[in-house]
């Protein structure tokens, strides 16, 4: 009996080309595991892999730390000091607009020309937050107070002239502006600095630095580590102690750290320094400052409304209390700054403010005597214990804490844009460098095993 043995089956089309590179693979693998050649080449390659990601990762890191620099230095630092303008300009305006239609046809020049200067630079202000705004939300304030600006400056020449002329309603037409600048103009201006201030803030985040910071950190470290590990693995192997490209490997990644550190650390200390000495007391006493000016333009209005400024008697009573009550605005400034100056400049406005308002009482308690003309005087005297005398003191102290704090901010800013320059071409020369150099120092070795 003939058995037929069983049909085999042909193998697949291409099975004869897919096996032997699955063998020469598993071949390759089993070298690297078992032979000494092989863990050399498998270390030098991971490496070279880690000293690659080091470089990409600290080129990241600088490339964010001086994009974020720059920003502060030329666009968000030099905005918000515009929009800080545009509200101080807007807010003096209306307080000189007051003062001016109080003393109708003897108003001085000087006072007429501070209105006019401040319209000025409200428009030029205006003009560079908005050549900035772009298409973003911004956008809306600008639009406001572009088109408002002239409305709010029609309503007062309005007022000036009804007052020139001896008719009743000029006051009328004054308080409708100012209540059109508090009501419109002024949150407009707000929101606009508010805006800027964020985008300050978060620009000052990233360059002191973050997560990237930190990720190159880890990698330039671990690639430092790495080739001194292989430096040493080849060393006991070939008994050299000197591996020259391994070796110069090691001095440019070791040259890429200290240089990343010092910069890179240096910028975040300066931003830091930017912000604690700079821009966050800044920002308090800017809000100071405005208070003060819109506390002003009340004062003056209640006694231009007479027996109707109750509202502007209310108002200046809670802004006072915000300014230089307990924990207030220029308390919160002075605690911000910390010993020296500044502080000392806010401490003194907060002692001028409260004289001052003991001052506006006085003149308070003349208006309510019938004695309006005597009130009025008091309010706009110029002496260091009348009224405009004494806003004009707490004005000038915070004028001088707010441009040494925007001094600090700028000349810390511009030092920490200066720190990290180079860096991202040293980032990329120093990389290349220590690749090159562990390819050249390690192939030879690899060589010798043939």
């Amino acid at each position: 009996m003939t058995v037929t043995a069983p049909a085999r089956t042909p193998p697949p089309a291409g099975a004869d080309e897919v096996r032997p590179w699955r063998r020469r693979a598993a071949e390759a693998r089993d070298l690297a595991r078992r032979t000494r050649v092989g863990r050399l080449a498998t270390a030098a390659a991971l490496t070279l892999l880690l000293i690659l990601v080091a470089g990409v990762l600290a080129l990241v890191a600088t490339l964010r730390t001086q994009a974020a620099t720059e920003d502060v230095t030329t666009r968000s630092g030099p905005l918000t000091a515009a929009a800080q303008e545009l509200y101080r300009a807007l807010s003096d305006a209306d307080a000189s607009a007051g003062q001016g239609f109080l003393l109708g046809a003897g108003e001085p020049e000087s006072l007429r020309l501070r209105y006019q200067t401040d319209l000025a630079a409200a428009g030029r202000a205006l003009a560079v937050v908005g050549s900035a705004s772009g298409g973003d939300a911004a956008t809306g304030p600008v639009a406001t107070l572009t088109s408002g600006l002239p409305v709010y400056a029609g309503l007062v020449e309005t007022a000036r002239t009804a007052d020139r002329q001896g008719l009743t309603y000029g006051s009328a037409y004054l308080r409708e502006a100012s209540a059109f600048l508090q009501t419109t103009l002024l949150p407009a201006a707000q929101q606009l600095y508010d805006a800027q201030a964020a985008e300050l803030a978060d620009a000052q985040a990233v360059a002191d630095g973050g997560v990237w910071t930190v990720l190159a950190l880890v990698a330039v470290v671990a690639a430092l580590v790495a080739v001194w590990l292989l430096h040493r693995r080849i060393a006991r192997s070939t008994k050299r102690r000197l591996t020259p490209g391994v070796a110069l490997a090691g001095t440019a990644v070791a040259v890429l750290l200290v240089w990343g550190v010092v910069a890179l650390g240096v910028c975040a200390a300066l931003t830091a320094s930017a912000r604690d000495a700079g821009s966050e007391p800044n920002r308090e006493l800017v809000a100071a400052r405005f208070a003060v000016l819109q506390s002003r333009s009340d004062e003056v209005l209640t006694l231009v409304a007479r027996s109707t400024g109750g509202d502007y008697e209310q108002d200046y009573v809670r802004r006072s209390i915000a300014l230089y009550g307990w924990q207030g605005l220029l308390d919160r400034a002075r605690d911000e700054a910390g010993p020296g100056p500044v502080a000392d400049d806010a401490a003194t406005a907060t002692t001028i403010g409260r004289q001052g308002i003991t001052t506006h009482e006085l003149a308070r308690t003349l208006d309510v005597a019938g004695d309006y003309d005597g009130a009025v005087a008091l309010a706009l005297s110029t002496a260091p214990t009348g009224g405009q005398g004494s806003v004009q003191q707490v004005e000038d102290a915070l004028d001088r804490a707010i441009t040494t704090t925007a001094d600090t901010a700028s000349s810390d800013a511009a030092t920490a844009d200066a720190a990290t320059t180079l860096l991202a071409v040293g980032v990329v020369v120093l990389t290349l460098v220590a690749a090159a150099g562990l390819v050249v120092g390690v192939w030879p070795r690899l060589q010798e095993y043939r």
